[in-house]
């Protein structure tokens, strides 16, 4: 989204599951801290910093995060 983030679909408004799951995944593959298409992780990285951080993601996201990392 134009905001920096990611919704459940393209056409949905931003969601921290979502932003939070795409830049963890883009770290993943290889994409520096702001690397991506337009610095998409550093986009990312904002609109997450700016509506609370991941402690604001759903307790399914929340068990996602813990089992993976």
């Amino acid at each position: 989204n134009e905001d920096g983030g990611w919704g459940l679909h393209i056409e949905g408004h931003s969601t921290m599951f979502c932003t939070a799951l795409n830049y963890i995944c883009m770290r993943i593959l290889g994409e520096g801290p702001d690397g991506g298409q337009e610095n998409a992780c550093a986009r990312a990285r904002s609109w997450i910093r700016d509506h609370g951080g991941v402690k604001h993601i759903p307790s399914w996201g929340k068990t996602w995060l813990s089992v993976r990392f």
